[in-house]
């Protein structure tokens, strides 16, 4: 009985203690992007704004230039305090539904890369050509989960294991899709 409880109990905490994230969105023009993290056994919530390449400035509101960066793979902005971010934050991201497809047939495989230099998960872009999206730690029984793609398909992002990854490579923008009028097929004179 005792060790039912013990166990019980440890499956509990366990269950208590797990990480957990959540995708906010990209920037519509797609420079950064946040996600929020949920952590440890005191579930401590820290926001997250991450600019999608380190060679372009963000266009985040002005006063989260003025924090210091946490510079990785990608470089972000913590909010320890989530309501400290700036005001109307979500308005200024466009949030996609996860989809394993993405634009132009682009799709995530379910089948990651073990490359020692370079694990993660892996993208098809089209015509043959594959990219892999750097994950640390990753295993052979880690769990894909939400696959969201910004809009334009230069970046993609998944959730592996509960945690909200990235993908530090850009993606190959497709053309935007060609406007067309009322009564003629795809914009074009007959």
């Amino acid at each position: 009985m005792r060790f039912a409880l013990t166990l019980t109990l440890f499956s509990a905490f366990a269950a208590y203690a797990s990480d957990s994230d959540t995708f906010h969105g990209w920037s519509k023009d797609g420079t950064w992007f946040a996600h929020q993290t949920v952590s440890g056994p005191n579930e401590i919530n820290e926001l997250f704004f991450c600019a999608t390449d380190k060679e372009v400035q963000p266009s985040w509101p002005k006063d989260v230039d003025e924090l210091e960066r946490l510079d990785g793979r990608v470089s972000c902005v913590r909010y320890a305090d989530p309501n400290r971010a700036p005001y109307k934050w979500k308005t200024m991201l466009a949030v996609p539904k996860p989809s394993m497809a993405g634009p132009n047939g682009m799709k995530v495989e379910k089948e990651y890369s073990f490359d020692i230099e370079r694990a993660g998960y892996v993208v098809d872009v089209g015509g043959g050509k594959k990219v892999t999206c750097y994950v640390s730690g990753i295993r052979e029984d880690s769990k894909l989960g939400n696959v969201y793609w910004h809009p334009n398909g230069r970046w993609v992002g998944a959730t592996i294991d509960g945690a909200f990854v990235h993908c530090d490579v850009p993606l190959k923008a497709g053309a935007p899709a060609a406007a067309t009028k009322p009564g003629k097929p795809n914009g074009k004179k007959k």
